[in-house]
């Protein structure tokens, strides 16, 4: 966990920015304060900053991220590929709105026309490299799946109990031990009624006491 700590800073750092630039730009001193450059106010100003200062948070967490993920092909490695197209999707969808603030004031209507293509451009263009990513990573999704399968499975093995007969290592629901074929659903659960392998003091059904 502490190798990890350093995302809660960049949660923490990325939370105050965006309560900064919403709190300083409700304010109607900010409102009212032009900086005499067309529609251009104080409040857009600062919303541009506290907003523009949590994606740059974003941005960094995601790559800092991105280096610190596993490359074994194991486990949350698979990750390691999707995390920063992911976050530079949201930068760009976040950041259209954010540079407008800051932009919109000084563009006349082909100006605008401009900036909205771009901004068009840079959304499809992370899109496909997230789609991209993912599907270069589907295959590390699938490992990873496929070992919490196989972990399932040795821990239910490991639960399993040893055959009175020959101490071969047997799993609930088996009426013969598969070594030495000694029966093992010797005694029937006299509350719900299903069979207790020999072995077992509690019914893995009900948990009723065996005998």
């Amino acid at each position: 966990m502490k190798k990890w700590g350093w995302v809660v800073q960049y949660v923490i750092a990325i939370f105050l920015a965006l309560l900064l630039g919403a709190i300083l730009s409700s304010i109607q001193l900010f409102k009212e304060t032009s900086l005499g450059i067309r529609r251009l106010t104080a409040s857009d100003v600062v919303q541009f900053l506290g907003y523009g200062s949590a994606l740059v948070l974003l941005w960094l967490l995601a790559t800092r991220a991105a280096s610190q993920l596993p490359e074994d092909r194991k486990g949350l490695s698979f990750l390691r590929q999707i995390v920063v197209p992911l976050a530079a999707l949201i930068v760009v969808s976040v950041g259209y709105g954010v540079v407008w603030l800051l932009l919109g004031p000084f563009l006349d209507e082909s100006g605008t026309t401009i900036y909205n293509w771009v901004f068009v451009l840079g959304i499809v263009g992370t899109a496909l490299w997230l789609a991209l990513a993912s599907y270069r990573s589907s295959a590390l999704l699938i490992e990873a799946f496929a070992e919490l399968g196989k972990a399932g499975q040795a821990g239910f093995t490991q639960s399993s109990i040893p055959c009175p007969q020959c101490k071969a290592a047997v799993t609930g629901g088996m009426k013969f031990c598969s070594q030495c074929g000694q029966t093992l659903a010797a005694v029937i659960c006299r509350n719900c009624g299903k069979p207790i392998v020999a072995g077992q003091r509690f019914c893995g059904g009900c948990g009723a006491a065996a005998g």
